[in-house]
């Protein structure tokens, strides 16, 4: 396809993602390339992975998991309650890319198990665990099809607060204008959903900005003087997929038992 006629064709989809077409064609995506994912990225090794890209919209991410070497790329989303409204674009990037990633627009988060595969390396899970009602059962579902020592790439919206384990729950009062957001975690609270679901955090990105000295000075004050305003970030996290006895547990859901061995 020729640059004009590729260009033509493009802005005839709907865009979400940033997507470097070639050929200095870059699509116009609401959203720029997350800086903060890409250092995750940077931090795999992608090459003869098996990737499972959730939510994956226009496919950025499952993309670049094929430029950086993947294997195989499963690319899911649930779309049947939008009108499939960002399908069309993916499937525009991924001829013109000439991607071999599978695509399930029909694959819930929580029926992944119908793939039929147990053993993805990489989860690439950004954007989304907020748009769940059940996040913590979509953290125990990914982690049922992930290898031991595989690793997951969690991004998404929480409250600049490590010091306290909560999370606001949004049905009557939405957030952002948007009904399809559910919950905002603290810091804590996030971290703490991600190790219960049997994963050890790796990494961590947030903006460095509202997590310098100076800026939690300023939140510690407030909250000395009454007058703390939580404040929403966004944050990148690696984790790795681990077998482990927790002490916290009195016992496991039964999406987690197996990765719960008995105490020697």
């Amino acid at each position: 396809m020729d640059r004009d006629r590729l260009v033509q064709e493009m802005h005839t989809y709907n865009w979400m993602h940033t997507i470097d077409l070639g050929n200095g064609v870059v699509t116009p995506g609401k959203w720029p390339v997350n800086q903060r994912i890409l250092k995750a990225f940077q931090e795999i090794d992608f090459s003869g992975k098996k990737v499972l890209d959730v939510g994956t919209c226009n496919g950025l991410w499952s993309f670049e998991a094929e430029k950086r070497g993947a294997a195989d790329v499963y690319s899911i989303d649930y779309l049947t309650h939008v009108n499939y409204w960002c399908s069309p674009a993916f499937k525009f990037a991924h001829k013109v890319l000439g991607s071999r990633a599978q695509y399930y627009p029909d694959l819930n988060v929580y029926d992944v198990e119908q793939l039929g595969i147990n053993d993805f390396d990489v989860v690439i899970f950004c954007g989304v665990y907020y748009h769940l009602k059940n996040p913590l059962l979509a953290l125990s579902k990914l982690r049922k099809v992930m290898k031991t020592g595989g690793m997951i790439i969690v991004e998404g919206s929480i409250y600049s607060d490590d010091k306290d384990c909560y999370a606001t729950y949004h049905y009557k009062n939405i957030l952002n204008h948007d009904k399809s957001n559910w919950w905002v975690p603290s810091h804590r609270c996030l971290r703490e959903w991600v190790e219960s679901s049997f994963f050890d955090i790796r990494k961590e990105w947030v903006p460095e900005i509202n997590n310098s000295f100076v800026m939690r000075i300023k939140d510690m004050m407030k909250r000395i003087m009454g007058k703390y305003d939580r404040r929403v970030d966004r944050i990148v996290m690696i984790a790795e997929a681990v077998r482990r006895h927790d002490e916290m547990y009195r016992s496991p859901d039964p999406d987690l038992l197996e990765f719960f061995p008995e105490e020697s």
